[in-house]
């Protein structure tokens, strides 16, 4: 049984499934003018980049996962705070009083999963959104050999892949969080341990191994 990852990430004996792709947006800010920057996907970063924004590396980022962390890192921010689990409610709940009256920059994409902008409105930060990138549907001609195991690392790559494909009765659907596992209600949909793309690909190691010895 193959494992299909609906996400660019690479791992051995799996298949990238890519229905989507990234329109960065042009648009210009002044990172002086903020106290913290928010960030809930490497993609905001990747489109400060393509924009030549000027950056300014005194500002305290608070990023929705490892990833967003390292990629931040990796242009030259120093101030980086993580919440304990990858989700934009974790963040608020975690972080929600440092950031209370405080300027911030939340760069995001068109279509968000959680309400981490509204949770924050409403607490009194003094938050300002910028939608920076789109992530748009991209027909793939690959012919699937199902049934399968199908990862899933967003809601938008669950509906791109709904408009793709069907669901054969005996896939296998795992999803990285409940917001994704929320898009494929209409089918029995797994959970893995943390909201992580490799604890979905363990899992569904785990799954193969066990349908296989069936």
């Amino acid at each position: 049984m193959k494992i299909y990852l609906l996400n660019e990430a690479k791992f051995e004996g799996v298949e990238n499934l890519i229905l989507n792709e990234i329109k960065f947006f042009d648009f210009n800010v002044n990172l002086k003018d903020f106290n913290a920057l928010i960030l809930t996907s490497k993609n905001a970063l990747k489109a400060l980049e393509k924009a030549k924004i000027e950056l300014d590396f005194t500002l305290q980022i608070y990023a929705v996962g490892e990833k967003t962390a390292k990629e931040a890192k990796k242009l030259g921010f120093t101030k980086i705070k993580i919440p304990s689990l990858a989700y934009g409610k974790t963040l608020f709940d975690e972080f929600k009083e440092e950031l209370k009256g405080r300027k911030c920059l939340y760069l995001r994409g068109k279509n968000i999963a959680s309400r981490l902008n509204e949770d924050l409105r409403n607490y009194g930060v003094k938050l300002k959104e910028l939608i920076v990138y789109e992530n748009v549907f991209k027909p793939c001609k690959i012919e699937l050999k199902q049934p399968a195991i199908f990862i899933f690392s967003s809601p938008l790559s669950a509906l791109n892949f709904l408009k793709s494909y069907k669901a054969h009765p005996k896939d296998v659907f795992i999803a990285i969080g409940l917001s994704t596992a929320k898009a494929l209600k209409d089918f029995k949909c797994h959970l893995a341990k943390e909201p992580t793309i490799k604890a979905c690909v363990d899992l569904a190691r785990l799954y193969k191994t066990s349908l296989q010895q069936d």
